[in-house]
């Protein structure tokens, strides 16, 4: 079969390993200044790798439709956890905004000049009239303009888009910092309560903001009640859009990471695997073939499961930004297979061995799994790769010990409840084609029984934890008394 990067072909930055986060991470701010990486700067290269989800159409279209005032909603809150296309979202329309005719003012919270005083704040109201004039006279003072001198600017320079981004965190800051008897945060509020409502009144000025479900910056009471005073401050007049659904992740990924995809080559690939894991019996339970299939076209090169484990398991801690964490570790992943001769990617090609790859995810798990992926999985006398070496002939070159590990430890993590790999999972993942999946059944009892110190086994599933099983302790205690004792517990596996 053909590789995988002949038949999906990465963009060019992914081959060539431009992979450093800020590639991912949308920064409106500097996009408004035209500085930053072209895929966010260039709208046209923007675009090229922008996959138009339903909701970020829909946001589009409200948004010119009020513009061009014609309809539309005046507010727009975008909420999603981290990482979920919020910044992304209002990169686009500030692209849109040029072929719109509007005027645009931008204010990214974690940007902007802040301080001890108030004096030293760049304030909404501030950067809205310096944006709007070049210059800053009627709005210098912390205390913010009424709703007249606001509607008196905006009056000047209709279609007005207004983008706001990182308020959450801005307004942590700001608490901190009395005017006269009140905070700034408090006048920001109430700044934001005037401004709501006098863009509602104005047809061509449209304001769109972004937040969070909670506050991830402060997780203190008060924290989540400048959330709370925020989302109330704008409820009456806001819709809350959300740019991507769970349903289209997939799409966003794909169209972010590689530059075309033969589909009839794909499904050719995607249909000898459904016919082969149909024989062996290892789709996944409650799953049809016909199911499969389908979500297997929609990932490709991945299998489903790639992005269904990174983006609903990995993704599920509060620091993961699910897009775009999503896509660094895949282009890493893609980097270091681009020369292997392999028509798909499941979650068994992940190179723990690779920093790269393995900071990447221990940043988010811990340090302490650094040891336990070298000692059973990655180091040249690792406990995986003893499995290797030990099968026979015919599968000794497929790394099959490996792969299994492999797979078990991309399953074994997740913010919530759900972890481990059940054995199918592992047939399904980590064997190929052309070999019977039985062989992983020997696999997995050499892996639990003889090799691995941290693999553990529960409710008929394997995953990795920071804690030594029963074979590390006994292989320690072997060391200073009677073999009869590792003996005996193997064969009570």
């Amino acid at each position: 079969m053909k590789p995988f990067h002949t038949i999906a072909v990465p963009h060019k930055d992914i081959l060539e390993g431009n992979l450093t986060m800020d590639v991912f991470a949308a920064d409106l701010w500097e996009v408004n200044k035209d500085k930053g990486p072209d895929e966010y700067r260039d709208a046209d290269l923007f675009f090229k790798k922008t996959y138009m989800t339903e909701g970020l159409k829909s946001l589009l279209d409200i948004v010119e439709k009020r513009l061009k005032g014609t309809g539309g909603h005046s507010v727009i809150q975008i909420q999603t956890p981290f990482g979920g296309g919020k910044t992304h979202a209002l990169i686009a329309m500030l692209h849109k905004a040029e072929s719109w005719g509007a005027k645009t003012v931008v204010f990214v919270g974690d940007k902007v000049k802040t301080g001890s005083k108030a004096e030293d704040f760049d304030t909404p109201w501030k950067i809205m009239e310096y944006q709007l004039t070049g210059k800053v006279n009627k709005f210098k003072s912390p205390i913010p303009p009424g709703g007249e001198q606001i509607k008196e600017l905006l009056e000047q320079y209709k279609p007005t888009l207004i983008l706001i981004d990182e308020f959450i965190p801005y307004l942590n800051i700001a608490d901190s910092v009395k005017v006269e008897k009140s905070t700034l945060t408090s006048l920001i509020l109430s700044f934001m309560h005037t401004l709501t409502n006098v863009v509602s009144e104005m047809p061509g000025v449209s304001l769109v903001f972004t937040t969070t479900p909670s506050n991830p910056y402060n997780r203190t009471p008060r924290g989540q009640e400048i959330v709370s005073d925020l989302q109330n401050i704008t409820a009456r007049k806001e819709i809350i859009k959300t740019p991507v659904d769970d349903h289209e992740i997939t799409a966003v990924i794909r169209q972010r990471l590689f530059a075309e995809v033969n589909k009839d080559a794909a499904k050719k690939i995607i249909s000898e695997f459904i016919k082969y894991c149909e024989k062996e019996n290892i789709l996944p339970a409650g799953v049809e073939p016909s199911d499969y299939r389908d979500k297997f076209i929609e990932s490709y090169p991945f299998t489903p499961e790639v992005i269904d484990v990174l983006y609903h398991r990995w993704g599920s801690y509060p620091d993961f930004q699910r897009t775009r964490g999503v896509l660094r570790l895949l282009s890493l992943v893609i980097h270091s297979l681009k020369g292997d001769n392999i028509s798909y990617i499941s979650v068994a090609d992940f190179d723990l061995g690779n920093q790269d790859i393995r900071q990447e995810l221990l940043k988010h798990i811990g340090q302490e799994f650094n040891g336990i992926i070298a000692g059973d999985i990655t180091d040249y006398d690792a406990g995986a790769k003893k499995v290797d070496t030990s099968l026979g002939g015919a599968y000794q070159g497929l790394k099959l010990g490996t792969r299994s590990a492999t797979t078990i430890f991309m399953y074994s993590f997740s913010g919530g409840a759900e972890t481990g790999a059940t054995t199918t999972d592992i047939k399904r993942l980590s064997t190929t084609v052309e070999n019977p999946s039985s062989v992983i059944a020997e696999v997995l009892d050499q892996l639990k029984t003889k090799h691995l110190g941290y693999l553990q086994y529960g409710d008929e599933k394997y995953f990795f934890q920071n804690q030594p099983n029963l074979l590390l302790i006994l292989r320690k205690k072997w060391k200073t008394s009677s073999p009869k004792i590792l003996s005996t517990w193997r064969k009570s596996c």
